[in-house]
C-alpha cells in the first residue's frame, strides 16, 4: 500500500509538473520494495537468490537517482545501472530455471522470436533520433532487458515456476519495455511530450512491483 501510495502521487505530481516532489519521492519507491521483500521473507533462506535480488534493485535505485539529474552523460550513467538490474534479474531467473536439454525450449523460443520483434520495431521507430553517443549504451541495453525477458518467460517452461511466470515475471519484463521503449522515445523523439513521463513512471513501478511480488513469492519458498 505504501509503495502504491508513493507511485501514484509521484505520477500526480509529474503530471501536474511539480517536479521538486518527484524528486524526492521517485528515490523512495525501492528502498519501498526492499523492505517488502525483507520483511516477507526468511533471513537464511534462498541467500544467493536473495543477493541478487537486492544488488539488481539497488542498481534501479542508483539508475532512479541518476536519471533525476539533467544532462546526456547522467542518461548514459542511469541506463547503465539499469543494464547492471537486467543482468541480476537474468541471473535469478536461470538460477531458478536453467535451460536444461531435458526440458522444453517452447517457451525460449517463442520469447525469443517476440523480442527480436519488438526491439526491430523499436530501433526502426528511433533509429534516425537516437544521437550517435548513445547508440552503443542502446544497443547494450536491448540485448541486456531482451535477456532478461527471454529468461522470465523460460520460467514458464518450469512445471513449479509456470503460476510465478505468468503472474509476475512475464508482465513485470513486458512493463520494463514498455516503460523503457516509452522513456526512449520521449528522451530523443518526441521530447515536449509531457505526459510521457507518467507513463515511463506508471510502467515502471507496475514492472518493479511485479518483479518483487515474483521474488518475495520464490523465496518465501
Amino acid at each position: 500500500m505504501l509503495f502504491w501510495a508513493l507511485l501514484f502521487a509521484d505520477c500526480l505530481f509529474i503530471f501536474l509538473e511539480k517536479l521538486d516532489y518527484h524528486t524526492y519521492i521517485k528515490p523512495l519507491l525501492i528502498p519501498t520494495l526492499l523492505l517488502y521483500i525483507f520483511s516477507n521473507t526468511k533471513k537464511n533462506k534462498y541467500k544467493r537468490s536473495k543477493t541478487l535480488v537486492t544488488v539488481g534493485l539497488i542498481c534501479s535505485w542508483i539508475g532512479d537517482i541518476l536519471l533525476l539529474n539533467e544532462g546526456e552523460a547522467f542518461f548514459i550513467a542511469g541506463s547503465l545501472a539499469f543494464v547492471s538490474t537486467h543482468i541480476f534479474y537474468a541471473i535469478f531467473f536461470y538460477r531458478v530455471s536453467p535451460i536444461k536439454s531435458n526440458k522444453s525450449y517452447e517457451a525460449l523460443i517463442i520469447a525469443t522470436f517476440v523480442m527480436i520483434g519488438i526491439f526491430f520495431m523499436i530501433n526502426n521507430f528511433l533509429s534516425n533520433d537516437i544521437p550517435a553517443y548513445f547508440k552503443l549504451p542502446f544497443y547494450i541495453y536491448i540485448i541486456a532487458i531482451g535477456i532478461m525477458s527471454i529468461l522470465a518467460a523460460n520460467l514458464y517452461s518450469d512445471r513449479i515456476r509456470k503460476k510465478l511466470a505468468l503472474t509476475y515475471f512475464i508482465p513485470g519484463a513486458l512493463l520494463f519495455i514498455i516503460s523503457d521503449a516509452t522513456l526512449a522515445t520521449h528522451q530523443f523523439k518526441y521530447v515536449d511530450e509531457q505526459f510521457l513521463d507518467v507513463i515511463v513512471m506508471l510502467t515502471y513501478g507496475y514492472a518493479q512491483c511485479f518483479m518483487a511480488q515474483g521474488f518475495t513469492k520464490y523465496l518465501k519458498g
